[in-house]
């Protein structure tokens, strides 16, 4: 780093939420959730490009001008990085993006992931696993996952982070899912806020925990997991959400739901499922520009 530029691009991976469960409100102003998350292979491309400097940090996210700048949770990471590193470098982060915004994806969560992992691979003297998990954990509750990269069970406010036995994320790695979006996203603080209007929308911490274990321990296949107690407050405020999956359900027998805060829902699909008609569903239902692909689990 004594002379020239260096760079590197990361893939950054959105993530679904197959089971949130939030049971209930802490001090510190943050939810208790206990949920299974998994990454995708839908993502955005992360290039940081770090130089000797004063550490000065610039985020671009071209067509999305409004994510840009020192605000963006990628900036953060790099500033976060740079002081525990005690590096003096410039950083330019340029986000190429192909997660939906506002979509309950972990886009930000997940770029900012990126951003630490690719400081970390420029530096000759990388940080400890243990400091990246650290910084992860205060940038935001999602960041942890990103930084295992497979499935995992989520506790606390989401920041606890613990990998699924490898078994059992066997049952579903690789499978595909069908992700798809109204053209609004959701703002989650507004999301838990409303849920923490209507106590009786919380989960039994005990009976989550049960359920959760149950499937553990259980061969059922991830559809039998489908909980998210974030979808009754969306729902309670877009009622298309509900009424585009219940129909999905009941036409093509999909096993439909909805990642973290929404707005972006998700079907599981079989590996012959013909989609080609409930896609033309979902367009009639959301409009020909809705967000609309196909994936699979990482």
């Amino acid at each position: 780093m004594k002379s020239g530029i260096r760079s590197i691009s990361v893939f950054s991976p959105a993530k679904v939420n197959l089971f949130l469960a939030v049971t209930g409100k802490r001090n510190d102003g943050f939810h208790e959730i206990l949920s299974v998350a998994a990454p995708l292979l839908l993502g955005d491309v992360v290039t940081i490009e770090a130089r000797p400097g004063c550490g000065e940090v610039d985020c671009l996210c071209p067509g999305f001008e409004l994510l840009a700048g020192e605000d963006n949770l990628a900036a953060k990471a790099a500033r976060a990085w740079l002081g525990k590193a005690s590096r003096e470098w410039n950083v330019c982060i340029t986000i190429s993006k192909h997660i939906p915004v506002g979509g309950g994806l972990g886009g930000g969560s997940s770029n900012a992931v990126a951003t630490l992992q690719g400081l970390n691979l420029l530096a000759r003297i990388p940080l400890p696993s243990d400091i990246l998990l650290d910084l992860a954990g205060e940038l935001g509750s999602d960041c942890p996952l990103f930084l295992f990269g497979e499935p995992c069970i989520l506790e606390g406010r989401g920041e606890l982070a613990k990998p699924l036995p490898t078994s059992v994320a066997e049952r579903f790695c690789g499978d595909r899912l069908l992700l798809f979006a109204p053209s609004l996203g959701m703002d989650t603080p507004e999301v838990y806020g409303r849920l923490a209007l209507n106590p009786d929308w919380y989960s039994d911490h005990l009976g989550a925990r049960t359920r959760l274990t149950a499937w553990l321990n259980g061969n059922d296949d991830v559809d039998a997991l489908l909980v998210n107690d974030l979808q009754k407050p969306v729902f309670e405020k877009c009622p298309g959400l509900p009424a585009l999956l219940g129909d999905l359900s009941e036409k093509f027998g999909w096993k439909c739901g909805m990642s973290g805060s929404g707005s972006c829902c998700f079907a599981l699909l079989k590996h012959d499922l013909e989609i080609t008609d409930g896609i033309d569903v979902i367009r009639s239902a959301w409009g020909k520009n809705c967000f609309v692909k196909e994936t699979a689990f990482a």
